[in-house]
């Protein structure tokens, strides 16, 4: 097949080179969170640790962020549709690698190469979107884009139970290879040649890091992230110790977490095209709000399920949004945005989850809630002040 050429912006959109994204995007997210579910099964069958096990998570996010850094400026002259095929590829070769695995060696080079597609592909997929459809598109094909992410939680962690309990859990790797190949065919056929944009380099990079409205913006982003992760880290426990939910109540509010999360995804891609400044401030507050309402209402469940559900919602906008700010603001230098954007994102992650853990064991929820609250705070002032340098700079509105 040879490769039609597309422009910086498509005049039309390609909506079947989007959904090939996020189909992408559903099998990478899906691979990373299957070894939550059967972090026994896998343990028990190679002869080691639960603790060990656990270290393939890590393993997975340290290169993740090491390559949402690199790849950009160290591919600066290859096509994008060439490093997509190939990250789309090494997402299969992962999931044979950890199925086949006879060592420790072997599953950590199995999630090793996971970490380098999820890290690679994250980085180029909203910089390769925003080039597929049109400007007036942009936010809906990242809402489409996203919401792989909230599908992938849905289906990965139930599903990779119930296929474990059947057919082992090397088997449930071997079948997540399955609609990995169906992803390939799909990118393989649909997306168009992309070339690369001048100035994704590592001195675009730094003279990037000088601008302060975008330093401001990406701490916004590691703020955004880390005060939603500090919570959504130790929700089950939440639910199960905090809120006294049965194992089948439980199972109903994750899934139902995750449904209205894919909702989320789906109303930013309108409301961020209608007004994204106020979407965006609007969204922050109500987060920290959230986290205010659930600390004095901790233990109300049904009031607190309902804050749980909301709050889910709003992070699906979240993600849209943040990233739909490099598409309004930095859409030239779009890749090694992306790039800062996924390192800075699993920087957040990372530290939310130790600092949120420290907290947990010494004051449980209260804590947590407090700690959130705070967080998101200075998001939305981090993110309100990139808006008004932005426009100081630029002249203009968001």
């Amino acid at each position: 097949m040879e490769a039609v050429t597309t422009p910086s912006h498509a005049a039309k959109a390609r909506w079947a080179a989007v959904f090939s994204l996020f189909m992408g995007v559903t099998c990478l997210i899906s691979a990373e969170f299957i070894p939550v579910s059967l972090l026994t099964p896998i343990a028990r069958g190679l002869s080691i640790s639960e603790g060990m096990t656990g270290q393939t998570v890590t393993a997975v996010g340290a290169l993740a962020m090491l390559t949402s850094l690199l790849l950009a400026p160290l591919t600066r002259h290859t096509d994008r549709r060439r490093i997509l095929l190939i990250l789309s590829a090494l997402l299969i070769a992962s999931n044979v690698l950890v199925a086949t695995a006879s060592s420790y060696a072997m599953l950590l080079l199995g999630r090793g190469l996971l970490g380098i597609c999820v890290g690679g592909f994250w980085s180029m997929a909203s910089a390769v979107t925003i080039q597929l459809v049109p400007p007036r598109d942009i936010a809906r094909a990242l809402s489409i884009l996203y919401s792989g992410v909230s599908v992938a939680t849905i289906i990965s962690l139930p599903l990779a139970s119930i296929l474990e309990e059947h057919f082992g859990w090397r088997n449930v790797f071997l079948l997540s290879a399955v609609p990995g190949l169906v992803s390939f065919a799909w990118q393989y056929v649909t997306l168009p040649s992309i070339p690369p944009r001048p100035g994704n380099d590592f001195r675009g990079m730094i003279s990037m890091l000088k601008v302060r409205w975008v330093l401001a913006g990406i701490a916004a982003t590691v703020f955004a992230y880390g005060g939603y992760h500090s919570l959504f880290t130790y929700l089950r426990p939440y639910l199960e110790h905090g809120l006294s939910l049965t194992p089948s109540s439980l199972s109903v509010m994750l899934l139902a977490y995750g449904v209205v999360n894919t909702l989320g995804t789906f109303a930013a891609g309108v409301l961020l095209n209608r007004n994204f400044k106020l979407t965006m401030a609007g969204m922050h507050v109500a987060l920290t709000v959230l986290a205010v309402l659930l600390f004095f209402c901790r233990n109300v469940v049904p009031f607190s399920l309902a804050m749980l559900l909301c709050w889910g919602f709003l992070f699906g906008m979240l993600c849209v949004g943040w990233t739909a700010w490099i598409a309004l603001t930095l859409s030239d230098k779009a890749e090694i945005a992306g790039g800062l954007s996924v390192a800075a994102i699993q920087f957040s992650i990372g530290s939310a989850a130790a600092l949120g853990g420290h907290i947990y064991d010494a004051s449980g929820m209260t804590g947590i809630f407090l700690v959130a609250a705070v967080i998101l705070a200075g998001a939305t002032v981090l993110g309100l002040a990139s808006f008004a340098l932005y426009f100081k700079t630029t002249g203009q509105k968001l």
